[in-house]
């Protein structure tokens, strides 16, 4: 997981939780690294452990070159539908484009 992105993200959580989001990161560590890794960065939202990779499988995150989690987004509706996904190595530095597709799915329901 890449810290440099969590903390893009941590300034902008706020405009993302306004438009009914809740956040959340994913990470292949064990509950205790990324519980961890979570207070160190003062993060305002919880990384949850995914060591066998199962949810970022499930999700379309996972890279079979690296054989490892891709960076990336995903805005899942309240039914547990995924509405978008997107790898994205800079999603700190994109919060617009998450917002978008938060409205844009806001907009159809």
């Amino acid at each position: 997981m890449c810290r440099e992105q969590l903390v893009k993200l941590r300034p902008r959580v706020k405009e993302l939780q306004a438009e009914g989001a809740a956040v959340l990161a994913l990470s292949m560590d064990t509950p205790e690294q990324a519980s961890k890794l979570a207070q160190d960065l003062s993060l305002a939202f919880p990384i949850l452990s995914d060591p066998n990779m199962g949810i970022v499988r499930e999700y379309g995150m996972y890279s079979k070159q690296m054989r490892m989690p891709e960076m990336g987004y995903a805005v899942i509706d309240k039914q547990g539908r995924i509405r978008t996904e997107e790898v994205d190595r800079q999603f700190g530095e994109h919060v617009n484009d998450i917002l978008r597709a938060l409205r844009a799915h806001k907009s159809t329901t």
